[in-house]
């Protein structure tokens, strides 16, 4: 005669995460995707299930898998795909959540001067035309241009209480931050920051801090070394000579792409969401 073997104990309760609540509210779906291309990281990133972008990030970019981050920081912010050269005028829009379309942006930044396309190749015009913008959406929040230090305690601290970064830099293949000394410059919406274990009284290891970065060209919430993107952004010296010959009039900042009034190690820093 068969038998049916008991039902096994259930799991163990996933580990205690002392996150910083976002501001966002939570999902009404608490549970991640499990469609048949997510099935394999089902046993994975515990601690995330309630946060599904989170864990998804997490599970694909291979970050604590098996065990909970020491601290962690996420603000989710809506994810908008970009038509044309308009990544950064995209970010900017991520963050006061579509209030001003890429599309009035880029109206806004072609009156301005600030491009012709879309393209945003100065920090500095960056930061005019968020004055201008967040102006118009009547938003209150800090914003400051950065010059260096973005893998530094203050900047990690202020992550941690919840900033967001806009920080350019040069996306490879799959988007991720890549040397290739400004050719293929991009702009990424930093949202949220994985300290993986316990830094001391220090930052210094590389490897224990990640960033949750969004930008225009995928829907999916990224994680990223947060090293790995101030290499990048630090690298971005030159416009690219492909896009020279691509047949559309771009307009660079004085000094180039590398110079003071670029992009090269700098990016705009918001606080007080």
């Amino acid at each position: 005669m068969c038998t049916i073997p008991p039902a096994p104990p259930p799991p163990p309760p996933a580990p205690f995460c002392p996150e910083v609540q976002s501001p966002s509210k939570s999902p009404s779906n608490p549970k991640p995707d499990t469609s048949t291309s997510k099935l394999k990281y089902l046993d994975v990133c515990e601690w995330a299930t309630n946060r599904p972008e989170l864990w998804e990030a997490c599970a694909k970019h291979d970050v604590c898998h098996y065990q909970a981050p020491f601290y962690y920081k996420y603000t989710e912010f809506p994810s908008i795909l970009q038509v044309g050269p308009t990544c950064g005028l995209v970010a900017l829009s991520m963050i006061i959540n579509n209030e001003v379309t890429p599309e009035e942006m880029l109206n806004i930044a072609k009156m301005e001067g600030y491009t012709n396309n879309g393209e945003m190749f100065s920090c500095k015009n960056m930061i005019e035309l968020t004055k201008k913008v967040f102006n118009l959406a009547e938003i209150n929040v800090r914003f400051s241009l950065q010059c260096g230090g973005l893998f530094s305690k203050m900047t990690i601290e202020r992550l941690l209480n919840g900033a967001a970064l806009l920080v350019p830099y040069d996306a490879d293949f799959n988007h991720s931050p890549c040397l290739k000394r400004g050719h293929k410059a991009h702009w990424a919406l930093v949202c949220g920051i994985i300290i993986v274990n316990d830094p001391g009284e220090n930052f210094d290891d590389i490897d224990n801090v990640y960033v949750l970065c969004k930008h225009g060209k995928s829907r999916y919430l990224a994680a990223w070394k947060l090293y790995d993107l101030e290499m990048s952004n630090k690298n971005l010296f030159e416009f690219s000579p492909q896009r020279e010959g691509d047949g559309l009039m771009y307009i660079l900042p004085e000094g180039g792409v590398g110079g003071e009034n670029g992009l090269q190690d700098q990016f705009l820093m918001f606080e007080g969401f």
